[in-house]
């Protein structure tokens, strides 16, 4: 059994930072809110409207609002791909990624993990940045990554040559669906198993999928604290994301773990938001 409150411990220092880095970049995230809000009822927000932090947000709701008032939504279009691209490089992405890859990193120091597991792995930036620290540390930690795209195979290989000390085993999984027997068979426990935004297009059910596998799980999604659909709720639903509330995720958590932990509470009452970011669950 994971000691829980030795592993809160460890990642007390990752989200000081992150209460540092969001307090002094946000500082409130009324501002966001207020332009969506505007874009939702098809008003105009000039860029010198928001704080810099929030443009590359408010150019991907702008995209949306306007793609669909002309056309259903295509995630091929140019366009599309990328404002996609720009809010993935952005400075508030990029805390995200710090966050993850310290929190990753300060319980796989600690802690004897068998198993890495990362879902939704995508262009493997953020794996790219956690390996970096594993190999600093070293730690030889087996690592499987997985995405529902088959270009998974490749961000392998490109993540192999890049960490010869580390084993990658990578899998075709999209969470929505159990996982494939074969990465089951190279789980050795305990499971430490992370995900980045991918609740959003998989829906709540997938934590059924991905939960029975993880000893330790951490959630990187944006959860509503007050199940109130908000404006940039309503727009990020117009590209086929769906409303996810902390109520029903920790609903689903309690059926796997017996400790569920808000990491970023503090932070959100400091910046003035009504969505938690980072959840931790531990069996």
């Amino acid at each position: 059994m994971m000691d829980k409150q030795a592993l809160i411990e460890c990642i007390n220092a990752p989200m000081e930072q992150y209460y540092r880095e969001m307090t002094t970049t946000l500082s409130n995230w009324q501002p966001l809110e207020d332009a969506a809000e505007k874009l939702l009822q098809g008003q105009e927000v000039r860029d010198d409207e928001v704080p810099a932090v929030y443009l590359p947000l408010i150019k991907m709701m702008r995209v949306v609002a306007q793609v669909k008032k002309e056309s259903d939504w295509d995630w091929a279009n140019p366009a599309i791909q990328d404002i996609f691209k720009n809010k993935a490089e952005s400075q508030l992405y990029k805390i995200f990624t710090n966050v993850m890859v310290g929190t990753v990193t300060s319980i796989v120091k600690r802690f004897k993990i068998g198993t890495l597991i990362e879902v939704g792995t995508g262009p493997g930036k953020v794996t790219a940045s956690l390996c970096e620290e594993m190999s600093k540390n070293n730690i030889k930690i087996p690592v499987i990554i997985s995405d529902r795209a088959p270009g998974i195979m490749n961000i392998r290989d490109q993540l192999q040559q890049s960490f010869p000390t580390l084993t990658f085993k990578a899998f075709i999984w999209d969470i929505r669906e159990i996982p494939p027997d074969e990465l089951v068979a190279h789980i050795t426990a305990p499971v430490l198993l992370f995900e980045r935004f991918c609740l959003p297009y998989a829906g709540h059910d997938a934590l059924d999928m991905i939960s029975p596998i993880a000893d330790i799980l951490i959630l990187q999604d944006d959860l509503s604290l007050t199940g109130k659909k908000l404006a940039y709720d309503i727009l990020y639903g117009k590209m086929g994301t769906q409303f996810l509330t902390y109520r029903q995720t920790r609903e689903h958590l309690e059926k796997y773990f017996s400790f569920i932990h808000t990491c970023d509470r503090e932070i959100t009452r400091a910046i003035n938001s009504s969505v938690t970011t980072f959840t931790l669950a531990i069996k």
